[in-house]
């Protein structure tokens, strides 16, 4: 499935507004509008996630996602909640800035993967959203020459590296390769289909994070 989008994949795990972040050097406007339009996805997200989990095919499948889920309405959330106030985002502000088309896109991608009621559709979107966030973070914090000292930086690393971040995204990709097996040809292509549109849509959010005329 990697191989099937792989220029869009390294696009997104090679992003200027990736490289930009490592280096704390994100404008400060680009940053702002990033972490708001980002958070808006936690909603759908967890929805996803929690679906996932209700169609998991044991309580061993479950678990990681349960555990994941706890993550990130807890540490992941409070992350944002925190960069906000630090950065003087008001509510207002938060409220009043319309989605981006990428972010009201990819929300419904999430809305329609929940609602298909297949396993594997939610899997897709899952595992690209997991999978292109350990791929930039784990690059961009092997190449730090000096840790970005703001909270707001060096967090964000920190939730998508690592030993536990790294076994979230092993799960996602194990949980399809069991069930790929299994999947009609319809339903491979609907599983397909998502992932593809997933990382179409990744690529797509971080050109908008660093459009410097927005």
């Amino acid at each position: 499935m990697k191989a099937s989008v792989a220029k869009d994949w390294h696009r997104v795990t090679h992003h200027p507004f990736t490289d930009a972040w490592g280096k704390a050097a994100v404008p400060k406007r680009n940053l702002e509008n990033y972490l708001i339009q980002d958070h808006r996805f936690i909603d759908r997200f967890v929805a996803l996630l929690a679906a996932a989990v209700s169609r998991a095919p044991t309580l061993k499948d479950r678990i990681p996602g349960c555990q994941f889920l706890a993550l990130v309405t807890g540490a992941e959330n409070t992350y944002f909640e925190r960069s906000f106030v630090a950065l003087g985002v008001s509510e207002t502000a938060r409220e009043d800035q319309p989605d981006w088309p990428v972010t009201a896109d990819f929300k419904q991608l999430m809305a329609d993967a929940t609602n298909s009621n297949r396993y594997a559709d939610m899997l897709a979107v899952l595992a690209v959203a997991e999978g292109t966030y350990l791929g930039w973070a784990d690059r961009v914090n092997r190449g730090l020459e000096t840790r970005p000292t703001d909270f707001w930086y060096s967090e964000w690393l920190d939730l998508h590296v690592g030993a536990y971040f790294e076994s979230v995204v092993a799960y996602l990709n194990d949980q399809l390769d069991q069930v790929g097996p299994t999947l009609s040809n319809d339903e491979r292509q609907s599983c397909l289909s998502c992932f593809k549109r997933a990382t179409e849509l990744e690529v797509q959010f971080f050109d908008a994070a660093w459009d410097q005329d927005a």
